[in-house]
């Protein structure tokens, strides 16, 4: 089992904190009491001169250019162990479970500058992106850019809407900032959209404010399975609206040579093919 090098113990839980975005999921991620992650905060604060930019929704705790240069030699350890730290929202974390050569931090909803950004700074070491995070479509052969950052497909798949009452017409997303483009398809096609707290990412959350709401749901129900459905007493919403996505694994750049992210590269697109194979048997087309 990878362990972090001790001399940056302080530093791993900071980028927890930091991807986190409170002391008590950062304490839950990591398996810690939550004293471990204000002591490790107060220590990293003290030794490097951060000032916290509480305004920002990446570095918020502080960043200079020593701790930039640390986070890119953590990053420069993971890999050289065959690990890569890998993000992805609430709808997409499926795809990570269970894969080798992955190191897990909870999903959270971010807009596409955030996911970037926390590539370049060395807080993540890739993310899995949504065609629906950008603003407006792409053409089929064409995937965004940004500068230092190499974007590999990983295929195209069909995001369903289901409820618990099959008639609703109004839809919770996260904010339009986040997604868009989907939150523009929805609309389009006579949906009703409300936006979840940035706050409330976690699952429990989601389900809740639906339920309470009598809400739909985005799903990819190939990912999340039968049985999760089933518990939660959810089923597609009727006149299922078109809602076909492209995913992209983002990497920094020159990182996808290495053979952890090629492996990561290929198990990923691998689960999307399947799971796109499987919407194709059911006659779903993306």
């Amino acid at each position: 089992m990878y362990r972090p090098p001790a001399a940056l113990a302080h530093l791993h839980v900071l980028d927890l904190l930091e991807l986190t975005e409170s002391q008590e999921r950062a304490a839950a991620a990591l398996a810690v009491h939550q004293s471990t992650v204000s002591r490790s905060l107060r220590l990293m604060r003290q030794d490097f001169n951060l000032v916290p930019r509480e305004r920002q929704r990446v570095c918020r705790h502080g960043h200079n250019a020593c701790v930039q240069y640390l986070r890119l030699a953590y990053r420069e350890h993971r890999l050289m162990a065959g690990l890569l730290r890998l993000g992805s929202d609430v709808l997409h974390h499926t795809l990570l479970l269970g894969l080798a050569g992955v190191q897990h931090v909870p999903p959270r909803f971010r807009s596409v500058e955030q996911w970037v950004e926390l590539l370049r700074h060395g807080l993540l070491d890739g993310a899995i992106l949504s065609s629906f995070c950008l603003e407006t479509p792409l053409p089929p052969d064409q995937a965004p850019v940004w500068e230092g950052i190499s974007v590999w497909p990983l295929g195209c798949i069909d995001v369903q809407l289901v409820a618990q009452a099959p008639n609703a017409r109004q839809v919770l997303l996260p904010r339009r900032s986040v997604l868009p483009l989907l939150h523009q398809l929805l609309e389009a096609q006579g949906f009703g959209v409300q936006q979840q707290p940035l706050a409330c990412q976690e699952p429990a959350a989601w389900l809740k404010r639906a339920r309470d709401r009598q809400l739909a749901l985005p799903v990819v129900r190939e990912l999340v399975g039968r049985h999760w459905l089933r518990s939660n007493r959810l089923e597609p919403v009727v006149d299922q609206p078109a809602l076909a996505e492209r995913l992209w694994l983002l990497l920094p750049e020159g990182a996808g040579e290495t053979t952890a992210a090629q492996g990561c590269w290929q198990g990923l697109r691998g689960r999307v093919e399947r799971a796109k194979a499987m919407q194709d048997s059911h006659g779903i087309q993306c």
